[in-house]
C-alpha cells in the first residue's frame, strides 16, 4: 500500500523567519507506520518547497497513492482541506486522512466544509494512524471504523466520532524515521546549520487559558533521557543536525529528568546546540543548574512572559510576576544563554499605553530578543469561550500570531499592528549595535545570525507578513485580506455560540479528546490502557508557597536532603490546584496561609479535582505557623494528610515528608495537644 504524507503549502511570516522547520509529525507518524510494516511511505513538503497546487497535483498523480495524510494547525486548515481536495480530484480512489490539533476539535466544521476528507485523526497520531491504516489495508475500514478509537468521519451524511484513543503509555516506544525528510532543505539561519524539532516530552501540566496543547496531549509524559539522546545522536551523526528545538510545551517541568538529559548530552559530547520554550518560574527554580544547561548545549530560551500589565497576567493565568520576568532574563544572560521574551498582544483592554509598556519592559529587562505575538484565539481554547462574541473574524488562515484577530476596545486593528511593528523596529534597531558588543563569541555570532534572519525577512517582506503594509502617499495603510464571507455579524456569532462547532464543554475541558460530549470516556472501556506513572526512587515534592524567600529556602533545603526532589512549585492556591491536578507528585508541601484562598477550601478542591483527574492523588503536608496551630484539626478534617509547624527545622520537615510519603500521615509532635482527634504519627 502506497502512503503519501503531505505538509500543506501554508506561510504566515511567523516562525519561518529563522529558517525552514522540519515538520515533526512526519518522522514520528511515518516511523510508526514503517515499524508497523508499511514500507512504501513517501513525504512531500509543499510548504518548504513552496509547491503550487498544479505542481502538487502532478506529483500526487505520478505517485498514485492509496492513502494520503495531511496535517492541519488552525491557520493551515484551508490549505490542508484544499490539499486533500486535490488528492480526491487526481486519485479518486485514495483514502484521504487529516490530523492535527485543529481537526481534532473542529472535526464537525471540517467534515461539513470538506466532505472529501475520509477520516480525521483526533489527538496523538502514531497509534491511531497505524490502527486506521491496518483496517484500510485489509479493506475493512468501512465496516469496522466505529471500533477504531480516536477518529471522525462521515457516514450516510452524518458525522461520527469514536471515543478517544488513550495517550501513548510509553514515549520511549516512539520510532521516528527522520530519513523521510530532505535534510538539505531544513537550515536554521542563525547558525547556518541543519535543524530538527524532536519530542522529549508531550503535554503540559499547566493550563494557560489561551492555549490548547494541554488539552490535545491530555497527560504530561516524558521519554527517558538516554532514549531521547540516542535519537539526538542519530540526528547529529546520520543527518548532520547542528541545532534542535525541543517541541515540548514544558521541557523543564520535571527538573531531575531535565538535568539527566543535560548530563547525557554532556557525556555524549555531540557538539550540538539547542533551544527550548519554558516558564519563568522554572528558570528561577533552576538558577544553580543554568551553567550545566549551557554546558549541555542549551543556548536559547524563549520565556512566556506573555502580557503587558499584571492584570493581563491574571487573565492568562500565568504564575509569574513582572519582577520574576526580569530576574529570569538576567539569570539566562549571566550564563551565556540567549534570553528571548514573548508578549501576547491584542486583548480587549490593549491600548497604545500597554503596547508602549511592553517595549519599556523588554528594554528594562535587557532581553536579547523579543517577540510580540498577536493574541490568536484558538476556537477550542478556554479564553476563546469568554471572548467568542468579540471574535467576528473566523477566517482561520489569519490565526497565525501576526494578525490582530481580536479588535481591542479602544484601538483599531490597524493601530494595534502599527504599534507592534513600531516596537519591533525600535527594539532591533538598537540590537544592530548592541549585538556587536556581546562579549561571548558564540553568543555574539548567534545573535548576529538572528539579526541577519530578521533583516532578510524584513526586506523580502516575509517577516510579520509585511506585504500587507501599503504605502499610499504619506499614509501607511494595512490590507489584512480577511475573507469577507468569514466575518460574522453579531447575529451569526450568537447562533454559532449556540451551535458550539468546537468540541469543548463549558468548563473548558475536552470530552474524549475531541469526541462528542455524550460519548463514554475511553477509560471506562479500556482501564488497562491508562498511562502509567513515572517509576522513581526519589520522593517527588511540589511546593505551594506564596512568599518568595520562603519558597526558595524550602526548595534549596529540601533538595539538599537525601531522597527528596522538588519537582515543581506554585505561588498561590489557583496555580497550586492546576499543578496538583495535572502532574504526579508524591507529597505536596502547602503553606496554610495562601494569599488567594482559605487553606481548608484549597484542600477540599484539591481532593475533588484529583479524584476526577488522571494523576495519582498526592499526599498533602500542610505547614502551619506556630500562632495558628489551633487550626490543625480543621486542616486535617479538610483533607490534609499531615501537618507540621512552619518553623520546624529542615531535618524535621524532611522527615515529615518521608513519613508522609511512606505512611500516608504525619503530625508534628509540637501540636499534638491542640488536635481534637488523634492522628497516628508515622
Amino acid at each position: 500500500m502506497r502512503i503519501l504524507m503531505i505538509q500543506p503549502n501554508y506561510h504566515s511570516g511567523g516562525a519561518e523567519i529563522a529558517g525552514n522547520w522540519p515538520p515533526s509529525w512526519v518522522p514520528y507518524v511515518g516511523g510508526a507506520l514503517k515499524t508497523a510494516g508499511f514500507t512504501e511511505v513517501k513525504f512531500i513538503d509543499a510548504m518548504t518547497n513552496d509547491i503550487a497546487d498544479d505542481q502538487l497535483a502532478a506529483l500526487i498523480r505520478d505517485y498514485q497513492p492509496d492513502v494520503v495524510l495531511a496535517t492541519a494547525i488552525t491557520p493551515m486548515i484551508y490549505k490542508s482541506q484544499e490539499t486533500l481536495r486535490i488528492v480526491r480530484a487526481v486519485c479518486p480512489n485514495a483514502k484521504t486522512i487529516m490530523g492535527g490539533v485543529h481537526p481534532t476539535y473542529m472535526y464537525r466544521e471540517v467534515l461539513s466544509e470538506a466532505p472529501w476528507v475520509d477520516y480525521i485523526i483526533r489527538g496523538e497520531g502514531e497509534e491511531i494512524t497505524v490502527n486506521l491504516l491496518r483496517s484500510i489495508d485489509n479493506g475493512t475500514d468501512e465496516t469496522d471504523r466505529r471500533e477504531i478509537l480516536g477518529i471522525a468521519f462521515l457516514e450516510a451524511g452524518k458525522i461520527v466520532a469514536t471515543p478517544a484513543h488513550p495517550p501513548i503509555k510509553d514515549l520511549n516506544t516512539l520510532t521516528p524515521d527522520w530519513s523521510l525528510l530532505e535534510w538539505e532543505k531544513y537550515i536554521y539561519t542563525p547558525l547556518n546549520t541543519r535543524v530538527a524539532v524532536p519530542n522529549y516530552s508531550r503535554g503540559c501540566p499547566f493550563r494557560c487559558r489561551f492555549c490548547s496543547q494541554w488539552k490535545f496531549w491530555r497527560k504530561y509524559r516524558s521519554r527517558s533521557p538516554k532514549n531521547f539522546v540516542d535519537e539526538i545522536e542519530r540526528l547529529v551523526k546520520d543527518h548532520k543536525v547542528g541545532f534542535f528545538i525541543l517541541a515540548d510545551e514544558e521541557p523543564t517541568i520535571n527538573k531531575s529528568r531535565f538535568v539527566a538529559l543535560c548530563n547525557e548530552l554532556i557525556d555524549r559530547n555531540l557538539d550540538v546546540h539547542w533551544g527550548i520554550n519554558t516558564r519563568v518560574t522554572d528558570i528561577l527554580r533552576d538558577e544553580k543548574e543554568l551553567p550545566l544547561y549551557r554546558k549541555a548545549g542549551l543556548v536559547h530560551v524563549s520565556l512566556g512572559t506573555e502580557a503587558a500589565a499584571q492584570l493581563n497576567l491574571n487573565v492568562f493565568r500565568k504564575e509569574t510576576t513582572i519582577a520574576d520576568n526580569k530576574r529570569a532574563v538576567q539569570l539566562l544572560r549571566q550564563n551565556g544563554i540567549v534570553a528571548e521574551v514573548q508578549f501576547i498582544m491584542g486583548l480587549p483592554n490593549e491600548t497604545m499605553e500597554t503596547i508602549e509598556e511592553t517595549y519599556r519592559m523588554t528594554r528594562d529587562w535587557q532581553a536579547d530578543m523579543t517577540n510580540w505575538n498577536m493574541y490568536t484565539p484558538w476556537p477550542f481554547s478556554e479564553l476563546f469561550q469568554d471572548l467568542a462574541d468579540k471574535v467576528e473574524i473566523r477566517d482561520y488562515s489569519h490565526y497565525n500570531f501576526v494578525t490582530p484577530i481580536l479588535k481591542p476596545d479602544n484601538l483599531t486593528r490597524e493601530e494595534l499592528l502599527k504599534g507592534v511593528l513600531r516596537n519591533y523596529a525600535r527594539f532591533y534597531m538598537r540590537k544592530t549595535i548592541e549585538y556587536w558588543f556581546e562579549p561571548d563569541p558564540f553568543k555574539r555570532r548567534y545573535l548576529l545570525g538572528c539579526l541577519k534572519a530578521f533583516v532578510k525577512t524584513t526586506l523580502n517582506k516575509r517577516f510579520y507578513n509585511l506585504k500587507r503594509v501599503k504605502q499610499k502617499g504619506l499614509r501607511t495603510e494595512i490590507e489584512f485580506g480577511f475573507d469577507e464571507s468569514r466575518i460574522l455579524s453579531s447575529e451569526q456569532l450568537a447562533q454559532l455560540t449556540q451551535e458550539r462547532p468546537a468540541d469543548i464543554d463549558f468548563l473548558g475541558t475536552i470530552s474524549a479528546c475531541g469526541g462528542p460530549n455524550d460519548l463514554p470516556e475511553v477509560e471506562s472501556h479500556l482501564p488497562a490502557q491508562a498511562a502509567p506513572n513515572f517509576v522513581h526512587n526519589t520522593i517527588q515534592v511540589a511546593i505551594v508557597e506564596d512568599e518568595q524567600q520562603t519558597r526558595l529556602d524550602l526548595r534549596a533545603n529540601l533538595r539538599a536532603q537525601d531522597g527528596i526532589e522538588v519537582a515543581s512549585e506554585a505561588t498561590n492556591a489557583e496555580t497550586g490546584l492546576v499543578l496538583l491536578e495535572s502532574i504526579d507528585v508524591d507529597v505536596a508541601v502547602v503553606d496554610s496561609t495562601l494569599p488567594d484562598m482559605d487553606v481548608a477550601k484549597f484542600l477540599r478542591m484539591v481532593r475533588k479535582v484529583q479524584a476526577n483527574s488522571y494523576v495519582t492523588p498526592s499526599k498533602i503536608l500542610v505547614l502551619i505557623p506556630p500562632e495558628q496551630q489551633s487550626n490543625a484539626s480543621d486542616i486535617l478534617s479538610a483533607g490534609a494528610d499531615a501537618v507540621c509547624l512552619k518553623d520546624a527545622s529542615i531535618q524535621q520537615l524532611a522527615e515529615a515528608v518521608r513519613l508522609t510519603d511512606r505512611n500516608g500521615r504525619y503530625q508534628d509532635p509540637a501540636i499534638n495537644s491542640v488536635l481534637t482527634s488523634a492522628v497516628p504519627m508515622g
